[in-house]
């Protein structure tokens, strides 16, 4: 099943403007662990480090307090709850939402046109790092056959404290992050495992790992070409060229734009 348009009412809201170009960068475990399973790792998003991802911010908690006391002074909702019971009633939202983080899951890529030392230094390292590099175009193609149905958005990075969070999409609370992140510029791809579970909860014992899934891709479609982390020695490049010609894939692959040789 092809990257689902922006046209579904759930479906991402922050559609990439651009044919962007595009940039993974892992280490050489996640790579050979990519071409085995010709797959990319989709990882829930209650498990990721950032823990406000995939939650409603404060701000959204007390404007919902608001339209529940507006409504009831009205008289289109007949309470009488003080505020303290409002924001018992609320306060569901937080254990609904650690249900959604569970059941959602992501694959991240960095809006790039070019390398980042930040990125390598955090998700791979200077000297045994690999990076793969696509587009938007490439992405939506590599994915065309897939099973399942997937979104696809830019993120946007606010201050917790002063954002209030849209309504209107199920699909908000992941694709805001913390302003701190921006350094990601990313771009990300959501899964959502919803229609699978029961009561809100999913067997994660029948996946592979407990931590995500993997989703079958077209890694000939997908990649453009694979660079190698700047401090990367001779013989880690003939490794990688090695490991790549055995899982057949034919893709050019060069050192980092940082290498001193």
């Amino acid at each position: 099943m092809p990257i689902l348009s922006p046209d579904p009412p759930n479906a991402p809201v922050f559609y990439p403007k651009q044919e962007y170009n595009l940039s993974k960068y892992m280490d050489m475990t996640k790579f050979v662990s990519m071409l085995f399973k010709q797959s990319l790792f989709f990882c829930r998003v209650d498990k990721l480090e950032d823990k406000f991802e995939g939650t409603s911010y404060q701000t959204n908690f007390e404007e919902r307090v608001r339209e529940v006391e507006q409504m009831q002074n009205s008289g289109r909702l007949q309470t009488n709850w003080d505020d303290a019971k409002i924001r018992e009633e609320e306060k569901y939202m937080e254990t609904f939402e650690k249900q959604l983080r569970s059941l959602h899951c992501i694959d991240c890529w960095n809006i790039s046109n070019g390398e980042s030392a930040a990125l390598w230094k955090i998700y791979s390292d200077f000297s045994k790092g690999i990076m793969i590099q696509s587009s938007v175009p490439k992405l939506i193609a590599a994915f065309q056959n897939t099973e399942q149905a997937l979104g696809m958005s830019e993120v946007q990075y606010k201050l917790y404290k002063e954002t209030t969070l849209p309504y209107g999409n199920s699909n908000y609370p992941f694709l805001f992050k913390q302003k701190a992140y921006n350094y990601e510029d990313e771009i990300r791809l959501l899964y959502s495992l919803t229609e699978k579970a029961e009561n809100w909860q999913y067997d994660w014992t029948k996946e592979d790992v407990e931590e995500g899934v993997y989703i079958k891709v077209d890694l000939e479609k997908l990649i453009d070409k694979i660079v190698l982390s700047p401090y990367s020695p001779k013989w880690f490049f003939e490794l990688v060229t090695d490991i790549t010609k055995r899982y057949g894939l034919n893709k050019l692959i060069e050192k980092s734009e940082f290498s001193f040789y």
